[in-house]
């Protein structure tokens, strides 16, 4: 169960935010950090298929307005929005990983 995030997308040039410890406390902070953590082990994989689902969305809603020569300021805000859902995506693995080995921990003892 402890896989590493897919990279659900990739726009060149584009440099992708680091889930550094720093990081994961201020997720944790928020109200969909608190989701993703109050979330039961049982229920990841459904929680991390939506959530690359949605990253998946909004690259597809990303590509159909750059070919249309959309707005650049539309695309820079749809842009830091998916770099931050990439970033909880990461979280949610991250947070998963530990559910898993506190579980394994628990059943060994």
């Amino acid at each position: 169960m402890a896989t590493q995030p897919n990279n659900v997308f990739h726009l060149p040039g584009i440099k992708m935010p680091e889930l550094t410890h720093q990081k994961i406390q201020e997720l944790k902070a928020t109200a969909k950090g608190k989701h993703i953590t109050g979330t039961a082990i049982t229920a990841f994989p459904a929680l991390v298929k939506s959530m690359e689902a949605a990253l998946q969305d909004q690259l597809a809603q990303y590509d159909r307005i750059r070919q249309n020569n959309g707005d650049r300021a539309q695309r820079k805000m749809l842009v830091l929005e998916m770099l931050d859902d990439h970033l909880y995506l990461e979280f949610a693995y991250h947070i998963m990983f530990i559910k898993w080995r506190e579980q394994q921990i628990s059943k060994a003892s």
